[in-house]
């Protein structure tokens, strides 16, 4: 983001936001399904706890890039640690 605007700066930020909402709507269902025993509920509860993990991944992989391109490159390199220690990227 080398022409940082405000329109840039909220764009950015508006990306993760949705990303953070998408996020909680999936760990609302994983919790609506924590007591589950019907099969099908499993099977939901299984693919929604792991949408709600690839989300995760995804939000802090794409935080690491619009923090660097914000110019915090502190913040950046905290969640870069973060991302290391997780095995999503590799130590530097």
């Amino acid at each position: 983001m080398n022409d940082l605007t405000d329109a840039n700066i909220a764009h950015a930020v508006r990306g993760i936001a949705a990303m953070e909402a998408s996020r909680d709507a999936l760990a609302a269902r994983v919790t609506e399904l924590r007591t589950a025993t019907v099969p099908e509920d499993l099977a939901e509860r299984d693919r929604c706890g792991n949408a709600m993990a690839d989300a995760d991944t995804r939000i802090l992989l794409e935080s690491i890039e619009v923090l660097e391109r914000l110019g915090m490159t502190s913040a950046a390199m905290a969640c870069s640690h973060v991302a290391q220690e997780e095995g999503l990227l590799p130590p530097h």
